[in-house]
């Protein structure tokens, strides 16, 4: 059970827009459902009002969604961070929203219809919110892992052929990045490139100089310098990083997608969905 905990999961970059979007989607759906199937006795509750104090609770949920995606894991970057993100970890991100949705349901409850404040209710009300949510969120992760990694989890050797190689050795002659202060640049051989890595306001290039693996740091972002990078074969293939397609040895795959192992070991890149065509195209290289 611990090792199935362990596995790599799908991670989602929460942006405003996509955080708000989820947010309101859950929302409208516990509306809904709570309107139409009217569970846990409010049948039998009669209220001119009652549809609008049941969309109350969507919103609730919604603003709880909100919070935690956008507040919560922003606040703490690195546990909810794509390379360290598994099944534990997202069961436990439901966990806690069912829990912020139990507490604003009460809080909601208590000002609307004047709730007696107890433990009791708070946990009928966590028992409640657990029956509607909690099996089929956790069903839903358990299918999309095994969805996810039965689409990527596979090996691809990446076999170069030696006239693509001459081809882009004459064209990727000579890189010139520069920072953003455009005093600050680094010169290196397109071939020798193996990727750039995004960190906030600085991007990391890694590069073969004499042999040895090199790091040089510039203030830069990423999209900064993809637009000086003119090689038709050093792509962006995720939100954080492009890579030198001519490095890449291997392809592997988890349920969080493929991953490009390159010609030193320890170099690897991970691929994004909307990048995964990459991919296609290394085995034709």
């Amino acid at each position: 059970m611990l090792k199935i905990l362990r596995q790599p999961y799908p991670f989602f970059e929460k942006t405003f827009l996509r955080t708000l979007l989820q947010s309101v989607g859950e929302g409208i759906f516990i509306a809904l459902f709570l309107i139409f199937f009217q569970p846990f006795g409010t049948l039998a509750w009669h209220d001119p009002n009652k549809n609008l104090y049941l969309c109350g609770y969507g919103l609730v949920t919604a603003i709880a969604g909100f919070i935690l995606r956008f507040g919560i894991f922003k606040t703490f970057p690195k546990y909810h961070s794509e390379a360290s993100w598994n099944i534990g970890k997202e069961i436990v991100s439901i966990m806690m929203l069912l829990l912020l949705i139990t507490t604003g349901n009460y809080i909601y409850s208590m000002i609307v219809f004047h709730l007696n404040q107890n433990w009791s209710n708070f946990l009928w009300m966590f028992v409640a919110v657990m029956i509607i949510g909690i099996f089929p969120t956790i069903f839903g992760v358990m299918l999309n892992y095994i969805y996810q990694l039965k689409k990527y989890n596979q090996t691809i050797v990446v076999q170069h052929s030696q006239g693509f190689d001459n081809q882009i050795f004459i064209e990727n002659n000579a890189l010139k990045l520069i920072a953003e202060n455009e005093k600050d640049s680094l010169n290196i051989l397109a071939a020798n490139l193996f990727y750039i890595e995004s960190s906030d306001n600085y991007s990391t290039v890694f590069y073969e100089k004499e042999g040895k693996l090199q790091k040089e740091l510039l203030r830069s972002s990423l999209t900064r310098l993809e637009n000086q990078i003119s090689s038709e074969n050093i792509v962006r293939c995720h939100r954080s990083f492009i890579v030198n397609l001519d490095k890449v040895k291997k392809v592997t795959g988890n349920a969080q997608g493929y991953k490009l192992h390159l010609e030193t070991p320890e170099l690897f890149v991970p691929v994004a969905r909307k990048y995964s065509q990459l991919v296609e195209r290394l085995k034709t290289i």
